[in-house]
């Protein structure tokens, strides 16, 4: 079994996870944000600790020069860098390293409270209604990077990206079928960015309730 296949579980989850780590981290002030530590553990360790035994295979979507040491596979954006979180999909969908899984989870680097059934909950949600995308909604709020996507649309996507020009989901996911989870509100918020250092500061504290 390579590194980046989970082996949670003896039968096939069917789904595997992409973690986009591939943003300027520009109100951060650093190369990459995913590597930035907190508590123990980098931001990217803390995701990929919490994702791993939910899928296939993982793999993430970065620089691979900054990202050398990791033991799952990086893999860069086709198109030009900081193309935006559709450019690290679509880099997914195409990469060698997937399983056959029939879905593909997506992440942020940034997302460390994500919870360990969201990868189960959103499966759930997308084959109950046989669509294309299933989304989780916070308060309210569409968390298009915490989102589950069917492997048959590729085409639909890569022509997003380099037709349409699209760089974000939430265009696309007007577009296709997508079906959508309210997730139950909570005393923390499991999905929270980190975007600056205040935002890191927060999380310490997040994790340690």
């Amino acid at each position: 079994m390579m590194p980046w296949q989970s082996g949670a579980s003896p039968g096939m989850i069917n789904v595997d996870a992409v973690i986009l780590a591939a943003g300027r981290s520009s109100r951060m002030g650093v190369a990459s944000k995913a590597l930035l530590p907190l508590n123990d553990l980098s931001l990217l360790d803390h995701v990929i600790k919490r994702l791993a035994p939910q899928v296939d295979s993982l793999i993430v979507s970065g620089d691979q020069t900054l990202l050398d040491n990791l033991e799952y596979p990086v893999i860069e954006d086709l198109t030009v860098k900081f193309s935006g979180p559709l450019a690290g999909l679509y880099s997914a969908l195409v990469s060698s390293h997937l399983s056959d899984a029939e879905y593909l989870m997506v992440v942020p680097c940034d997302g460390p409270l994500a919870p360990e059934s969201l990868v189960a909950e959103l499966y759930r949600v997308i084959r109950d209604a046989d669509a294309d995308v299933a989304c989780v909604r916070y308060d309210g709020v569409v968390q298009g990077t915490f989102s589950l996507w069917h492997k048959r649309q590729v085409d639909r996507i890569k022509n997003a990206l380099l037709v349409e020009k699209y760089g974000g989901f939430k265009p696309l996911m007007r577009a296709l079928d997508t079906a959508y989870l309210d997730w139950p509100e909570q005393s923390v918020n499991p999905f929270f960015n980190i975007n600056t250092p205040d935002d890191l500061k927060k999380a310490e504290k997040l994790l340690n309730i």
